[in-house]
C-alpha cells in the first residue's frame, strides 16, 4: 500500500514513514529536528495492520535482484543487441565484485537499487507498529498477529542486511563479541546521533530474541495470513535459517521439524509437465511459487525482479544461469535432463545450436523470491549430515536420505527408470546435500550466503564490454569483498559506520 493511500486512512499520521526510515538508516539527524514520535500516533490494532502492509513488507522495487550476478551461478555473454548490452554494462559493477557497484548501479539504471536504505526503511515500519502496538486498541489476536509479523519482518530484514555487509557469522577466527556487524535499529524514535555498528554477536542476539518472541505469536495468531505475510511457517524457517548460519545444528532441526509437520509436501514437478518432459510456459498452471503450490511459505518478488540485469530476448543475453550451475541437473543416458528443474525453473533459449538457460523463473505470474519448504528439507538435512559427520550416528545419516530423496522423489519422474534413490555416506553425502541445496534453491537470495558459510571459495568471472576483449576477474578465496561495499551516499552521510 502507497503512503499516500495510507495517510488518507489514517489521519493522524502527518510524515512519511518510509523516507523517515532511510534518513534515519543513513545518521542524517539533523534533517529530522523537526519531527517527533510523538507525532506518529496509530490508536488501533486495525490501523497498524495496515501500516504494517504499506511500509513493514516489500513493493514493486528491485531489492537485490543482483545478488547472483556475485555468484557462480551466472556468467556473461557480449550481446550485440543494445537493450542486452545496457543490462550488461548495468551488472557489470556487481559481476566484476566492484567497489563502488552501488554507484555504478545508480549511474545505468532508471530505478536505483540502494538495498541498505530499502530495508532499514521497511525496518523503519516495522518499529513504528512494535512501539505502538500494546498501547493500541484491538483484539488480542489481531494485536499479538501484527506484533508477530512486524517483529518477524524486521528480524529478516536486519538477517539480510548483516548477511551482506558484515563477515559471516562462522567464519574462522574471528571474535564474534568485537567483529563489526551492522546498526540495530530497535526503535521509531528519531535521534540525531548518527546510528553505529553493533557487533555481529550482538545482532544475531537480537535476530534470535525477536524471532523467539515472534514464533508464538504467530502460532496462536498467524496461521491463516496469506503467503504474502509473515505467517508461522515464516517465522520458524527463518529460525532455522539463523541456526545453520550459526551451525546450531540440534536448533536447525527443531525449527526445520515444525515448518515440515505443518506443511510437509512438496510440489510434484511431474504432475505440471506434459507428456515430453518439458514445462509448457504458453499456458497457466503452476509452479512452486504459484498460489496454489503446496510448499510456497511466502513470496514477494514481481515481475520485474530481474529486469536490470537479465533479459530474455534478442540472444545472446547479457548474462544467464552458468554452464557450472546447469551441468548439475542429471541428465538420462541420451544426455536429456532427467531432472525436471531444468526444464520448470528457468526459461531458456537457443544459441548456436545449444540450449541456455536463463535465471530462475519458479512462477507462472512472473520471477519469485520468498520462502518455500523445500528449503526447511535442505535446511533439516544438512543438520542431519553435519551432525552425523560428527558422531557417527548412523541413523542421522537415514534421516538426511530420507529427506534428500523425498525432495528429489518430486523433482523427477519417479514412474521411469530416470529416478533413482541416492545412498551415500561421508564428505561426499554432504558435498550432494549443498548440491541439491544449490539446484533447488537458485536465484533464489541463497547461492551468495551458501558460499559465504562454506568457506567463500575462489570464483571466477569473465566480462566482455566490447567485443573480441573478455577480461578475467577473479575473487579470491576469503576475500574481503564477500562483504559487500556500503553505498557511498550512505557512509558519506554516517561517519560511524566507516
Amino acid at each position: 500500500m502507497l503512503v499516500s493511500k495510507i495517510l488518507n486512512d489514517m489521519k493522524n499520521i502527518k510524515y512519511c514513514i518510509v523516507i523517515l526510515g532511510i534518513i534515519l538508516a543513513v545518521g542524517c539527524g539533523d534533517f529530522l529536528d523537526e519531527y517527533s514520535q510523538d507525532e506518529i500516533i496509530p490508536s488501533t490494532a486495525d490501523d497498524l495492520d495496515q501500516l504494517l502492509v504499506g511500509e513493514a513488507y516489500p513493493i514493486v522495487l528491485p531489492i537485490l535482484s543482483y545478488l547472483d550476478l556475485l555468484t557462480d551461478d551466472v556468467e556473461s555473454n557480449y550481446p550485440t543487441n543494445s537493450t542486452q548490452y545496457q543490462c550488461l554494462v548495468t551488472g557489470a559493477g556487481v559481476f566484476t565484485w566492484a567497489e563502488d557497484m552501488y554507484e555504478r548501479l545508480e549511474e545505468n539504471t532508471k530505478t536505483p537499487i540502494n538495498t541498505w536504505e530499502y530495508y532499514y526503511a521497511r525496518i523503519m515500519g516495522c518499529n513504528v507498529v512494535l512501539d505502538n502496538i500494546d498501547a493500541a486498541i484491538g483484539d488480542v489476536s489481531i494485536k499479538g498477529n501484527v506484533k508477530g509479523q512486524s517483529l518477524t519482518m524486521s528480524s529478516y530484514y536486519h538477517f539480510m542486511l548483516v548477511n551482506l555487509f558484515a563477515r559471516p557469522y562462522n567464519m574462522e577466527g574471528i571474535d564474534l563479541s568485537k567483529e563489526s556487524g551492522i546498526p540495530l535499529m530497535l526503535s521509531s524514535a528519531v535521534k540525531d546521533e548518527a546510528p553505529k555498528r553493533a557487533t555481529l554477536e550482538q545482532v544475531y542476539k537480537q535476530i534470535e530474541k525477536d524471532l523467539l518472541e515472534a514464533a508464538p505469536l504467530m502460532k496462536l495468531y498467524g496461521q491463516n495470513n496469506n503467503s504474502f505475510k509473515a505467517n508461522d511457517l515464516f517465522t520458524y524457517n527463518l529460525l532455522s535459517r539463523l541456526y545453520l548460519y550459526e551451525e546450531k545444528w540440534e536448533k536447525v532441526i527443531e525449527y526445520a521439524d515444525y515448518v515440515i509437520e505443518r506443511k510437509p509436501v512438496l510440489l510434484n514437478l511431474s504432475d505440471i509437465v506434459m507428456a515430453s518432459g518439458l514445462f509448457n510456459w504458453s499456458f497457466g498452471t503452476k509452479n512452486v511459487f504459484d498460489e496454489a503450490s503446496e510448499e510456497r511459505i511466502w513470496r514477494y518478488s514481481r515481475n520485474n525482479e530481474f529486469g536490470p540485469f537479465f533479459y530474455l530476448y534478442n540472444a545472446p543475453v547479457a548474462f544467464q544461469a552458468s554452464e557450472e550451475l546447469k551441468d548439475l541437473y542429471e541428465k538420462d543416458k541420451g544426455g536429456n535432463s532427467a531432472d525436471l528443474r531444468l526444464g520448470c525453473y528457468y526459461r531458456s533459449y537457443s544459441q548456436s545450436g545449444s540450449t541456455r538457460i536463463q535465471y530462475g523463473q519458479k512462477a507462472i505470474t512472473g520471477t519469485s523470491k520468498g520462502l518455500r519448504v523445500a528449503e526447511a528439507y535442505l535446511n533439516r538435512a544438512e543438520a542431519q549430515i553435519r551432525l552425523y559427520l560428527q558422531n557417527g550416528n548412523d541413523e542421522l545419516r537415514k534421516a538426511a536420505l530420507k529427506d534428500l530423496n523425498y525432495l528429489r522423489s518430486r523433482r523427477f519422474y519417479t514412474r521411469t527408470e530416470l529416478y533413482k534413490d541416492i545412498d551415500k555416506n561421508g564428505e561426499a553425502l554432504l558435498e550432494f546435500c549443498l548440491d541439491e541445496r544449490r539446484r533447488e534453491l537458485s536465484f533464489e537470495e541463497h547461492r551468495w550466503f551458501d558460499l559465504r558459510r562454506n568457506g567463500m571459495p575462489e570464483i571466477v568471472h569473465i566480462l566482455t564490454l566490447e567485443a573480441g576483449m573478455p577480461v578475467t576477474f577473479v575473487l579470491e578465496e576469503k576475500s574481503d569483498k564477500y562483504v559487500l561495499p556500503i553505498p557511498r551516499n550512505v557512509s558519506d552521510r554516517n561517519p560511524n559506520l566507516k
